[in-house]
């Protein structure tokens, strides 16, 4: 089952912002997205078709893509 996590990271202005990541088991893949509303859909997605860990990183792309 995948998780949402979460992380405070300050931009190159020196700005402080929530950013979110998705990790499963020993997998982790942080700092995706700023926005909630687009992790939460994600992480939707991830379990309802059960993603494997194998295809992280290809799937996060094609989120960035959309977003």
């Amino acid at each position: 089952m995948w998780k949402i996590t979460e992380k405070t990271v300050t931009t190159e202005d020196g700005e402080s912002l929530t950013s979110y990541g998705v990790t499963s088991g020993e997998c982790t893949v942080d700092d995706i997205t700023p926005s909630q509303p687009a992790i939460m859909h994600f992480l939707d997605m991830l379990n309802k078709y059960e993603a494997s860990p194998g295809h992280i990183y290809e799937l996060v792309e094609n989120l960035l893509a959309e977003i």
